[in-house]
């Protein structure tokens, strides 16, 4: 990669991973563009040649969390249990890496107006998600995997939610527990 393209990339990362920190930490209301170029050290013109708008920032932000929740469903051979184990587990353990994420996540769900924004990206992450988990419930045998995957879904939905509300929330005894549920 030349050196010209490295650098580029390493600013539009480090803007990511600002613009992510500020809006989980403040809110996205409440995080201006200018906040975001002086927390990652650049001009507000250079950040400009990046990203258009605090939108489309946020935009790329969720681009890259589509590869984290595909990534929770690849099952592993090596890891052992189903697939709606292997899910469970690889939900609790993205929480724990990239918790500033799923609490920007969770924070912007109520946010009418960024949701409007992204919400036909936000329907087809969901339909992705209650599939593949439907997907799993049929492997393992479990009766109404239609019904049983939306439960499924607000269940680690939910207890999700908590982890990111409260601290201390034992989240993986609740997932051991939400995993036995579905054991044979």
């Amino acid at each position: 990669m030349p050196r010209f393209q490295e650098k580029r990339e390493l600013s539009i990362n480090k803007l990511v991973e600002v613009a992510l920190r500020l809006f989980a930490s403040k809110g996205y209301e409440a995080t201006s563009i200018r906040n975001i170029a002086g927390e990652a050290g650049m001009s507000l013109g250079l950040l400009y040649n990046y990203f258009k708008s605090k939108d489309e920032l946020l935009e790329e932000i969720f681009r890259r969390s589509v590869e984290d929740i595909h990534a929770s469903f690849v099952q592993s051979p090596e890891q052992g249990g189903s697939g709606i184990e292997q899910h469970i587990r690889q939900t609790v353990k993205l929480l724990k890496e990239k918790q500033d994420f799923w609490k920007l996540l969770h924070g912007i769900r109520i946010q009418s107006e960024v949701v409007r924004q992204l919400m036909t990206e936000m329907q087809e992450q969901t339909a992705y998600i209650e599939d593949r988990i439907r997907q799993n419930l049929i492997e393992a045998g479990i009766p109404f995997p239609d019904l049983e995957a939306k439960l499924l879904f607000a269940s680690i939905d939910g207890m999700s939610s908590h982890f990111l509300l409260y601290d201390h929330y034992p989240i993986d005894d609740v997932a051991s527990l939400l995993i036995m549920k579905y054991k044979k």
